[in-house]
């Protein structure tokens, strides 16, 4: 018997909304994040809640936790501000859940040549690789969703 999968909607590109999306991809409640990053007080899951409202932004050792307890890329769930070609692929990426048939033409021979630059050319030519995979039936979209959450284009 296979395994049930999941896949929650995207609301957005939001931080938020990659935030709860992830959350919910693991099944986790309110409570149980807030559990596990020791919240205290009357109300424990506020945080979470202005989180996955874009009311509050996580600290960057907030986000390293979140990261970890649900086991994707800090990139995954970070707000962009698209310093790091990282951020580029990834808000491709989430894009994609947005909008999940459509096509993605990128044109590298008209891209700038740059360091940067090459490195999103390179990214998006892995992520493309990728998708071929899930298309051909190599991989499930479970492992595809995996293999986005957790992408580095350095490791």
């Amino acid at each position: 018997m296979k395994n049930y999968f999941f896949k929650p909607e995207l609301e957005n590109l939001s931080q938020g909304a990659r935030l709860k999306f992830v959350r919910e991809l693991r099944y986790m409640s309110k409570p149980n994040v807030a559990e596990f990053l020791e919240l205290g007080g009357e109300k424990p899951t506020d945080s979470i809640d202005k989180y996955e409202r874009n009311a509050r932004e996580p600290q960057p050792e907030r986000l390293e936790d979140l990261a970890e307890l649900f086991d994707v890329s800090n990139y995954a769930i970070r707000r962009y501000n698209f310093v790091d070609p990282n951020e580029v692929i990834y808000y491709h990426m989430w894009e994609e859940e947005l909008s999940p048939y459509s096509e993605y033409i990128f044109d590298k021979d008209a891209m700038k040549k740059t360091y940067y630059n090459e490195d999103i050319i390179r990214g998006l030519e892995e992520w493309g690789e990728m998708r071929e995979r899930r298309m051909k039936g190599e991989i499930s979209d479970q492992e595809y969703i995996e293999w986005k959450l957790n992408y580095n284009l350095y490791s």
